[in-house]
């Protein structure tokens, strides 16, 4: 437990969310038909765009951790080193950088991206219409994301280039059990309305995306997010831990057609 909560503590100074980078929902990509995209084009979808949020982190670890004064993270893709965005302790261990992603994994681009990339692994574009059904069958489940519908289902990871088999994301989540995480992790808009968190995938292994899922509409039927919100938080604080630290989105660049695509 004593390992869980240091652990908790780093992960969440990292992940300061307001301050986060974002790309326009204007992307002139997303214009063309999704099997169209290159492969590029999937990878930015899933990596720097409205839907898919990269923040680079450094963070200085051993012993027992504690956060450093916080300021502001810069909002550029890449951060630069400072006691704002690290993470100090005991110790002589030199820091390691880390990157966390933010997937909001119920939005159509973030689908459509994780199967053109199949596509593209298998050579889609070279299939005949047969073969482009058998491959449409069984990616179908993929696109669609029954589970969608009534849920907004948001993935969380983390990696080290510096250091490949640190990941906080599976270091704090691998052993997550929802009734203990809907303590304190849900998602809620600028007027405070919230959904509580309903279902929990943990990593599987280092490298895989922590899942969570939330109810899309209240009792009324109302959805949390419209054109009309301005805000979507992605609480990600343990109340038991004296920090404060979210994620935040600007609603405004994932409205598509007047909707907010989400």
């Amino acid at each position: 437990m004593r390992f869980f909560f240091r652990t908790f503590v780093i992960f969440m100074a990292l992940v300061n969310g307001g301050l986060l980078p974002f790309a326009r929902a204007q992307d002139p990509v997303l214009a063309k038909p999704f099997e169209q995209w290159k492969k590029e084009d999937a990878k930015r979808i899933l990596t720097d765009s409205p839907w898919a949020i990269m923040q680079e982190v450094r963070i200085k670890y051993a012993g027992e951790s504690r956060l450093v004064a916080g300021g502001p993270l810069p909002t550029s893709g890449t951060t630069n080193r400072t006691d704002q965005n690290t993470i100090s302790s005991a110790g002589a261990e030199a820091p390691v950088d880390f990157q966390f992603t933010l997937r909001l994994r119920s939005s159509m681009p973030v689908r459509q991206a994780l199967v053109r990339l199949k596509q593209i692994e298998a050579r889609y574009d070279e299939f005949t219409d047969k073969e482009r059904a058998a491959f449409d069958a069984k990616t179908k489940g993929l696109l669609e994301c029954p589970a969608c519908v009534e849920n907004y289902v948001l993935t969380l990871s983390s990696k080290s280039a510096q250091s490949p088999g640190a990941d906080a994301v599976y270091s704090v989540f691998k052993g997550g059990r929802l009734e203990d995480l809907k303590r304190y992790i849900y998602i809620a808009n600028e007027r405070g309305d919230r959904r509580s968190l309903i279902h929990f995938v943990p990593p599987r292994v280092p490298g895989d995306e922590a899942t969570f899922f939330f109810p899309r509409f209240d009792d009324s039927g109302v959805p949390l997010l419209t054109s009309t919100n301005t805000e979507l938080v992605f609480n990600v604080t343990n109340t038991e831990i004296n920090i404060v630290t979210n994620f935040r989105l600007d609603v405004s660049k994932l409205v598509m057609n007047g909707k907010v695509e989400f």
